[in-house]
């Protein structure tokens, strides 16, 4: 990846430790990795709003391993935090625009379900998403990094504590504005950032990829094994 967001911000290429972010002790351990930077988000006066913002999502999408890698995690929550609630403000947004279009695609899922389908699939619901998905994300965000980052503890991949795990999760909703391309935006988001959050772990906790992996889908293939159990049980009790 260019560092040319790190030059505009006088930094060198390769320079160690410029930020002054290494060595320091958290409930993980101490932080010893070298060069560490801020994201263009967390340099917001420098770089402004949107052009911090869209730096951080090009990152997190194209070079995440680089990104996670040379991220401080002993700088706090909120920013990683409000990145996330914005991301997921701009995809509720262009969901509820999405809603309003009545797409072929929307048309078709809310005929197949019927009245539940027109109630979830219709412009009402998309807005209400929208008007709550600050609280949702920050929610979703919370409980995914902490049943992540208990995962980790218990594989002995937690080198740097719960707030470099939070901010991967955080950093890592970048990928939900994949969720604005037609039809397949959704799918690809979820994929990628699967990806993102797996390569993002072990990037900053230092740790082996098959750690992160575990930590990630552990928790997906528990409730995927839980429903479809419970279909199972359900249809059999039918039949």
């Amino acid at each position: 990846m260019s560092d040319s967001y790190d030059n505009m911000n006088g930094y060198e290429p390769g320079e160690p430790d410029s930020a002054g972010f290494g060595g320091k002790e958290g409930p993980g351990g101490p932080d010893t990795r070298e060069g560490l930077r801020l994201p263009p988000w967390e340099r917001r006066e420098r770089f402004g709003f949107l052009n911090g913002l869209y730096l951080t999502v090009k990152d997190v999408l194209l070079t995440p391993g680089q990104f996670f890698h040379r991220m401080p995690s002993r700088v706090g929550l909120l920013q990683p935090l409000f990145f996330a609630v914005v991301l997921g403000l701009i995809a509720s947004f262009f969901g509820w625009l999405w809603s309003l279009a009545g797409s072929s695609l929307q048309l078709m899922v809310a005929e197949d379900m019927g009245e539940i389908g027109e109630i979830l699939q219709g412009p009402w619901w998309s807005f209400v998403l929208f008007l709550f998905s600050p609280v949702v994300v920050a929610i979703g965000i919370l409980v995914k990094a902490a049943l992540i980052h208990l995962l980790l503890m218990l594989l002995g991949g937690n080198k740097l504590g719960f707030e470099a795990t939070f901010r991967v999760a955080a950093y890592g909703e970048a990928t939900s504005i994949l969720g604005l391309i037609p039809f397949c935006g959704n799918v690809l988001g979820m994929v990628w950032g699967l990806v993102v959050l797996i390569i993002g772990l072990y990037s900053i906790h230092e740790t082996d990829p098959w750690r992160a992996v575990l930590a990630v889908l552990a928790p997906m293939l528990f409730c995927l094994s839980v429903v479809g159990g419970s279909i199972v049980l359900l249809i059999a009790g039918l039949s």
